[in-house]
């Protein structure tokens, strides 16, 4: 089934709503995908082996079934959440202007993102580093701790 394009002013007001529910939702993802463009094969050859045009797409992640029987079915209380997914289709000339307002409109989705809690990988690493050691040094780790309280 193909998917109806949208044009580039609609797609990037569509894209701002999705970050925006996924921001006050406080969970979710979304997924931006891009590529060139191919021909089919009853569209005329291109003369240039590049691509004159940029597919680009953005989904709230939904697409397995599975996933969304999960979201149904939570004790949290979340309603099902419907697959959303779109895309257009950019001109290399107009690629630009585009890009430009698709990053303002990424940054402005990403603003509200928590860091990322490094300190418990940084431990469990640190832990796993020293279980090394004293396996390669012997049976003199654990004697020392021993011998040391």
């Amino acid at each position: 089934m193909p998917q109806e394009h949208l044009s580039n002013d609609e797609f990037l007001n569509r894209l701002t709503t999705l970050l925006s529910a996924t921001h006050a939702a406080t969970h979710g993802s979304v997924h931006l995908t891009q590529k060139p463009l191919k021909l089919t094969t009853d569209q005329a050859p291109s003369p240039s082996p590049s691509s004159s045009q940029i597919l680009i797409r953005a989904s709230n992640g939904l697409s397995k079934p599975h996933r969304l029987e999960a979201t149904k079915g939570s004790k949290s209380g979340y309603a099902k959440k419907e697959k959303v997914k779109f895309a257009t289709v950019v001109e290399t000339s107009e690629l630009e202007a585009f890009y430009t307002r698709y990053a303002e409109i990424c940054k402005k989705g990403m603003e509200g993102l928590r860091k990322r809690d490094k300190k418990k990988a940084k431990e469990k690493a640190k832990a796993k580093k020293k279980g090394k050691a004293g396996a390669a040094g012997g049976t003199g780790g654990a004697g020392e701790k021993a011998s040391g309280s």
